[in-house]
């Protein structure tokens, strides 16, 4: 009998869950349809019954489909959630983006992914938190990063950039003077030399100490796991079953390994100056926080501060050394802007100080600019509607029926993703956004109109807008500036003809396609001048 009846049973269960499947999202058409306007946003056709759209933009170099979508659809579109999920809600459109990250910046938290996420890379610090407790921590370190502190910095990045490239000088020497590296490799030695001495006044000795290599291996190493098929597909499958985080998961557990190695040497410096707040009179990031936390019995955890320590370390460099080393394989890939911003350099004549750098170098201000508007370290970002609200649409949405929407009803625990990738080159707004071309900076007339950027620096979104805007975002510049002028003025670069794809694997990373791991080979000499 047992086993007469077990297809019938089978068959039965086969019934009962298409059947509630089929009532589940019946349901949840109806809801969309009269309490949201979610239902109304265009969407793409196709998608797997199982992973939605969410598989599509994994299928090309990062950005490309996202890029398609944008320039059909419009700032604004959905696309069906992976393995049972609601629809998700893509947003370009600067008008929703500023409601949501400057007007009502707390009512938007990181979505289930993001934020585990940054807390195996850096831990609980600013990038972290979220509502009152990103407002005080905010309020703790945003004294720490003003215009006058970061031009107090000058010096220390100077030493930094000047080290290294003496390092690429004798490098080159040694191979007859033309050799080909690892541009995103260099450019890391050189930041994190910086945020070493400005973060903990600690000499990592231009990426050769023993902690330096260490920081560099492991971060090389969670980057490429990132980049296998398995873990690009992860954080869609987290979404549904989160206890994956805790799993002995090769790509997670490589996240993790980033916190420890960085809060392993903050907590050998922490406990030295800690010692006596009093007589340590260090200008790095975390002897003020000590002290402050001494004089101002603010009653900070040990455990936060090393998080804000590794935060600063590893966006401070990895975001800074990644765009750098886009920069110069675009500079490669255009000679002319190269030559021509070299020329700007020499010309300029002495060594740019931090003021230079603000008003008197035109060019590099324009192809500092035209960098961050093509390569954003922060490629993507996601967020989650805490409460139900509404999102006013710059770009009206004009609907099959007749229907013109000018903003969208969305409900509590709505999932937004943001392509920060390709929303700065929509050629909708730039026309050829696509195209390196840092002359339109030079000519206001060039520029889209205000309103269809955001607000962000500049009106780019690199460092995001708002009260959650990169908090360092003068010191990233400096760097990004200092390191750039340096090694235009003493190298020329040239393009090896390697074919370049993005991959998002904790921030914007470069990959030679049918090789496998983080790379972006540039062949360098020595500049003659």
């Amino acid at each position: 009998m047992y086993y007469t009846t077990l297809p019938y049973s089978i068959a039965a269960a086969i019934i009962f869950i298409s059947t509630a499947l089929a009532v589940r999202y019946f349901i949840r058409r109806l809801v969309c349809r009269y309490t949201t306007d979610i239902c109304r946003v265009p969407k793409p056709p196709g998608g797997s019954w199982l992973w939605g759209h969410e598989l599509e933009p994994l299928s090309k170099s990062w950005g490309v489909v996202y890029a398609s979508w944008l320039e059909t659809y419009g700032p604004v579109f959905r696309l069906n959630g992976a393995l049972g999920h609601d629809d998700i809600l893509v947003i370009a459109d600067p008008g929703a983006l500023s409601h949501m990250l400057t007007k009502n910046v707390y009512g938007y938290a990181k979505s289930f992914i993001m934020r585990p996420l940054i807390e195996r890379l850096v831990g609980r610090g600013l990038m972290w938190a979220e509502g009152e407790e990103h407002r005080r921590m905010h309020a703790l370190l945003s004294h720490i990063f003003t215009a006058e502190k970061t031009k107090n910095a000058y010096e220390d990045v100077k030493v930094s950039a000047d080290r290294v490239v003496m390092k690429l000088i004798n490098h080159l020497n040694s191979h007859d003077g033309d050799a080909t590296i690892k541009i995103t490799e260099w450019m890391g030695k050189a930041t994190l030399d910086i945020i070493g001495r400005i973060g903990f006044g600690h000499d990592f000795g231009c990426g050769e100490s023993p902690e330096a290599k260490k920081i560099a291996a492991v971060w090389e190493q969670s980057v490429s796991l990132g980049m296998t098929k398995i873990a690009r597909i992860a954080p869609i499958i987290i979404r549904t079953f989160p206890f994956i985080v805790s799993l002995p998961i090769p790509a997670i557990q490589a996240q993790g390994a980033i916190k420890l190695t960085v809060k392993e040497l903050a907590e050998e410096l922490y406990v030295k100056a800690s010692a006596n707040p009093e007589l340590n009179k260090g200008k790095d990031l975390l002897s003020t926080l000590i002290r402050a936390n001494f004089r101002e019995r603010r009653n900070i955890s040990k455990d936060e501060l090393l998080d804000h320590i590794c935060t600063f370390v590893m966006v401070g460099h990895e975001t800074t050394a990644g765009t750098l080393g886009f920069t110069i394989h675009a500079l490669a890939q255009h000679p002319e802007v190269q030559d021509k911003l070299r020329k700007e350099i020499l010309e300029f004549g002495a060594e740019p100080k931090y003021d230079d750098f603000l008003t008197k170098l035109p060019y590099l201000d324009a192809v500092t600019k035209e960098a961050m508007r093509m390569f954003p370290a922060s490629a993507h970002t996601e967020r989650i509607a805490l409460h139900d609200d509404v999102l006013p649409l710059r770009k009206p949405i004009f609907t099959p029926e007749g229907e013109t929407l000018i903003s969208l009803r969305i409900k509590k625990s709505q999932l937004i993703q943001i392509p920060s990738f390709p929303l700065d080159r929509m050629n909708a707004v730039w026309g050829d956004g696509n195209v390196f071309r840092p002359e339109r900076w030079l000519n206001p007339g060039q520029l889209p109109a205000p309103g269809k950027l955001t607000q962000g620096w500049s009106n780019l979104f690199i460092f995001s807008e708002g009260p959650r805007m990169c908090i360092g975002y003068r010191l990233a510049l400096l760097e990004y500036k200092a390191l750039l002028s340096s090694f235009v003025k003493h190298f020329v670069f040239h393009d090896t003809g390697a074919e370049i794809e993005h991959v998002w694997s904790n921030t914007l990373q470069p990959k030679v396609v049918g090789e496998e791991g983080l790379s972006l080979p540039v062949r360098v000499t020595l500049a003659d001048y």
